[in-house]
């Protein structure tokens, strides 16, 4: 079985700050939430669970959101806020906010901009599995090529990596935002070569008409009804391709076996 895991960070739209744009607290939850609804949208149409990364902070401002969208999708946990430095007791306090929202166990992590030094944290913290490794080189950003592409334990937490082909190849946000609707499909044939998933990371506030804010083309461009429509189309060859939809949680469950678990050469 091939399993594609849309997985969206559902947090604050900062994003124009660390543009050095000036965006006010109400305008970074109201394109979130704007963008969340026309998400579902199509999710509901396709009838697709996915896994939505979210921080306390948006689950603070919208307890209810969270509550409906916990029944049909799969909450992990985004840290607190978007912006405020990892640590184990940021951490631990977000995911029990969620935790008493949505009245289940969390069972997910991604750090915010995939910024973590230590994964002990989350395993401290009492995460199962950790989605903070993106195994690509990202100028200006980060280097992770060195990063384990297939999933593993590390001691009792399991390490599910975003979805990589070599040399430096992904289908994270601004990949699937800024390159041909051929890329995602390509990409995503080719990494089912090797892989028994393919990870799509993206966010809620894409979904949201962005053509007035303040930010760079690659980052607003296609956002709205357009990236909702290209995602459309993504789940439609998804579809004919007899791919299953499944949130992390549930593709785990499926997995997790020793021999799953051990190294596995990934290179394409």
């Amino acid at each position: 079985m091939k399993s594609i895991l849309l997985t969206f960070d559902l947090e604050e739209f900062d994003l124009p700050r660390e543009q050095k744009v000036h965006i006010g607290e109400e305008e970074m939850y109201k394109t979130s939430i704007q963008g969340l609804k026309n998400l579902l949208f199509i999710l509901n149409k396709h009838n697709i669970q996915a896994t939505f990364f979210t921080t306390a902070n948006f689950a603070n401002k919208y307890p209810e959101t969270l509550k409906q969208l916990s029944k049909n999708h799969e909450i992990a946990s985004h840290g607190y806020s978007h912006s405020e430095p990892i640590n184990l007791s940021n951490i631990k306090k977000a995911k029990e906010i969620k935790e008493e929202i949505i009245n289940k166990k969390i069972k997910g992590f991604r750090a915010p901009r995939w910024n973590i030094k230590d994964t002990n944290i989350v395993d401290q913290a009492d995460f199962e599995y950790d989605s903070s490794s993106h195994p690509i080189y990202l100028p200006g950003r980060y280097n992770n090529l060195r990063q384990t592409r297939y999933p593993h334990m590390k001691n009792n937490l399991i390490e599910l990596p975003a979805s990589t082909i070599r040399p430096n190849f992904s289908l994270f946000w601004l990949a699937f935002k800024n390159l041909p609707l051929y890329y995602a499909k390509n990409f995503t044939k080719l990494n089912f070569l090797k892989s028994k998933y393919t990870m799509m990371i993206q966010h809620p506030w894409e979904f949201a008409d962005l053509r007035n804010i303040n930010i760079p083309n690659h980052i607003k461009k296609p956002s709205g009804k357009q990236l909702t429509r290209k995602l459309d189309c993504y789940i439609r060859f998804c579809k004919k391709n007899n791919y299953k939809f499944q949130t992390c949680e549930q593709f785990l469950k499926k997995h997790l076996i020793k021999q799953y678990l051990k190294p596995i050469n990934y290179a394409i």
